[in-house]
């Protein structure tokens, strides 16, 4: 009997290990993993910056990527996605990210996770490594302090004041019977001439004076001062410049070639100025307020146009 347990014993032994040698059958993956990289990460304000967030998941798979954007921290300004096939089976999804920061420090980009849902319905989530994005400001060390947080826009009200309305009516009315009587009296109509409207540089020329002869705190006289700068810019180059961004300005004034580069570039870095103190609370001192007013003045009396000699 016990050469046949030793049988039993050297078979049992020898199937066990016949077995351990076979090479265990592959499952189809389902791994999720992420990534994310920034282009850069430290910037002055209003610098753009692009975040690329990777993913890697399974054929049959969606992935979806959190919101970026914290309050006022970091403002995203456009984003594209593309997927494409790196392997049998596995898939790989990236996002680009343009975006900015108005406010000085250091930030977090990311705070929520991604979330990969696969085929059979089922969920998975993956955190993103900590990202950190550094901002500087744009002025200078004599003149940078603290910057405050953006305005909320305020919208102004479309209400008209009954006040306004008594005083146009009757105005109405005076005309009309202006009208009447000198119908009725058959009066030959005297054309009336209106004069040649002013020259843009005339009403910019007032507007600083004006602008002069008045305290300055720097919002109101930054907000005013630019005002003056792009109504000017609209009367003497056509150019939109009120209802215009200053990204946008810049960029039609790039392609004016009445302007000269120079004049583009002092243009530009007055008006980067400018949003700092409206937009972000930025102080600036009385050498700065009158630095910016004597390039306004400046170009306005450079870009002036020329009166035209009377032809015969």
């Amino acid at each position: 009997m016990k050469w046949v347990v030793r049988y039993w014993l050297l078979l049992g032994i020898g199937l066990t290990l016949l077995s351990g040698c076979e090479k265990p059958a592959e499952r189809p993956s389902e791994g999720f993993s992420v990534q994310a990289s920034l282009s850069t990460n430290a910037l002055t304000v209003g610098d753009p910056v692009t975040l690329t967030l990777t993913a890697r998941h399974p054929a049959g798979s969606t992935v979806h990527f959190p919101n970026i954007g914290k309050n006022k921290e970091t403002v995203v300004q456009g984003r594209s996605s593309e997927e494409r096939r790196i392997a049998a089976g596995i898939l790989e999804t990236e996002e680009s990210i343009r975006l900015t920061s108005f406010r000085v420090g250091d930030w977090i980009i990311l705070t929520n996770p991604a979330t990969c849902t696969f085929s059979n319905g089922t969920a998975k989530t993956e955190t993103f490594p900590e990202v950190l994005l550094h901002v500087h400001s744009t002025l200078s060390e004599t003149n940078a302090t603290q910057l405050s947080d953006i305005k909320d826009i305020v919208k102004p009200s479309l209400r008209i004041s009954p006040k306004l309305w008594i005083p146009a009516l009757i105005i109405s009315l005076i005309i009309i019977l202006i009208l009447i009587v000198s119908r009725r009296r058959n009066k030959p109509r005297t054309i009336l001439q209106t004069p040649d409207p002013e020259p843009p540089h005339i009403i910019a020329r007032r507007a600083l004076d004006a602008l002069r002869s008045k305290p300055w705190s720097p919002e109101p006289f930054f907000t005013e001062l630019s005002r003056i700068l792009r109504t000017y810019l609209e009367d003497r180059f056509r150019i939109n410049a009120p209802e215009s961004t200053t990204e946008e300005l810049t960029r039609s004034m790039s392609h004016d070639a009445r302007l000269e580069i120079k004049e583009q570039q002092t243009l530009r870095n007055f008006l980067t100025q400018a949003d700092l103190v409206k937009f972000a609370r930025a102080d600036a001192e009385g050498d700065v307020m009158r630095s910016a007013f004597a390039t306004v003045e400046e170009f306005v009396e450079q870009t002036k146009e020329e009166p035209k000699e009377d032809v015969e």
